[in-house]
């Protein structure tokens, strides 16, 4: 059996792709750079770590030679960058050039492209529920031009070329087995080791790491090649999404509503104090935008259809979650003393 090519594959979502292939007893080939931790994959069967850049043709070439299927996971998951241009749309468009590239020359047999829901879009409502018929035309973050862009040319070069090429759009993900913190899971992160005085009006669609892994293997196997299948979870507001968090953790849940306007306008003051000094804003005007007072809620029902996808609610996935980063070191020694973990959170992974 020819080993399958998961790229970034020491992220969230590719690790946890290696593990359900692994698991599967298929061999994989773990794509990451050479400065990633491979310990993520390291211990399961049958994966070889092979180290490279999506950004280098040659490198991606070599990694891809010899493999049968390709899941492309790997992208600049970034919110911010002092080079925005290097460090998070580049690596999606450019990236996603490479590997589709490579996977043709490589004659390879899929293409598995794991995009995201921002490129679904967002409403101002929570009672407008998107699905893939839609798409996201104003975007704000930068992360999600990359994806959309990078999106876009995936689909293109696959019919160009005649390679079989299906993608996923993730919902907001959630879920354990991380050895670095993305930047969904340092939402969560930041309430556990800072707390949340407020929230504000806005909502997503809250999934599982193992279960858009699942959904990749899915599309993978069922997946109509030039589809794509949205791979979310219940659609929960930023409230209830905290409420939850909450009591699996034990800490306080936020009890104000911060209007959006002010969001903003701390938003411009955390921005501008962050170019003078050189580092990361805890939020920006452009995440405000994108993000507050709007609702990333998706309608999943067409993987549930044709792929047999499932997800986990959200109660759970924030447990599973909260378990994690505390059992891994994400909380630090006088936030732990806070807390009181609900008795569930033992074994949640």
């Amino acid at each position: 059996m020819k080993p399958a090519l998961v790229t970034g594959a020491n992220g969230h979502l590719g690790n946890n792709v290696c593990r359900l292939l692994a698991l599967r007893g298929e061999p994989v080939r773990a794509m990451m750079r050479a400065s990633a931790d491979a310990a993520a994959v390291t211990g399961l069967p049958g994966v070889d770590v092979v180290r490279g850049d999506i950004m280098d043709a040659d490198a991606t070439a070599h990694a891809m030679a010899g493999c049968g299927r390709v899941y492309h996971t790997a992208a600049g998951f970034l919110m911010w960058s002092r080079d925005p241009e290097r460090d998070i749309v580049r690596p999606s468009v450019d990236g996603t050039r490479n590997v589709v590239t490579a996977a043709v020359r490589a004659g390879v047999e899929k293409v598995l492209y794991v995009s995201t829901s921002g490129t679904i879009g967002f409403s101002p409502t929570p009672d407008r529920v998107l699905d893939e018929s839609h798409r996201n035309t104003e975007p704000h973050v930068l992360y999600f031009r990359g994806k959309i862009a990078a999106e876009d040319e995936a689909f293109a070069t696959a019919a160009r070329e005649g390679l079989p090429l299906t993608a996923i759009n993730p919902g907001f993900i959630l879920g354990p087995r991380f050895w670095k913190l993305s930047e969904s899971v340092r939402q969560v992160a930041d309430f556990l080791n800072r707390g949340m005085p407020a929230y504000f009006d806005g909502g997503f669609g809250v999934v599982d790491v193992e279960d858009v892994a699942q959904g990749a293997l899915l599309a993978m196997e069922q997946g109509r090649s030039g589809e794509r299948y949205i791979v979310s979870g219940e659609n929960v507001t930023v409230k209830q999404l905290f409420d939850l968090i909450a009591e699996a953790s034990g800490l306080p849940a936020p009890a104000r509503k911060a209007p959006v306007p002010v969001i903003r306008a701390l938003a411009t003051v955390l921005e501008l104090w962050g170019r003078l000094t050189g580092t990361r804003p805890m939020i920006d005007r452009s995440q405000v935008d994108e993000f507050a007072g709007t609702y990333a809620y998706y309608d999943w029902s067409k993987a549930a259809r044709e792929l047999g996808y499932t997800a986990r609610p959200t109660r759970e996935v924030a447990r599973r979650t909260v378990a994690w980063l505390i059992d891994h070191g994400f909380v630090d020694e006088r936030r732990q003393r806070l807390l009181a973990p609900h008795p569930s959170l033992k074994g949640a992974y």
